[in-house]
């Protein structure tokens, strides 16, 4: 039997990781850090294959914590999803130009997002 896939979820919000482990859990092995700089230090070792990435980070910020793993070679296959409340254009850019490979803005729906995993998955 194959492992399930391992997504790191960086948030600084309890509410919003305790959500996206009720949804994530039984299909996902997780791995949850509440800042860019703890998201930086243990993704040599967790090793996943998607960052569920909040922009509004206390200290390092979601945009270049994505931008450090998008620019290390031993991570750059590393898929990431920003998620955000900021919803302008300019902020999805600003993602993607950093690396991101998807955008999801809060508040999202579960479904929207389990979808999203799984086609950067291609599950």
């Amino acid at each position: 039997m194959q492992k399930a896939p391992k997504i790191l979820v960086v948030d600084d919000d309890k509410t919003n990781l305790k959500f996206l482990k009720e949804i994530l859990d039984e299909e996902f092995q997780l791995y949850s850090v509440d800042s860019g700089e703890e998201a930086l230090r243990v993704i040599h070792e967790f090793r996943p294959n998607i960052v569920l990435l909040d922009i509004m980070l206390p200290g390092v910020d979601g945009y270049r914590v994505c931008q450090s793993i998008k620019q290390d070679e031993r991570c750059d296959q590393i898929k990431i999803i920003l998620i955000s409340a900021k919803a302008m254009l300019n902020e999805r850019q600003k993602g993607y130009e950093a690396g991101a490979d998807d955008y999801i803005t809060k508040p999202f729906d579960h479904e929207e997002l389990m979808k999203k995993i799984k086609t950067l998955l291609n599950i």
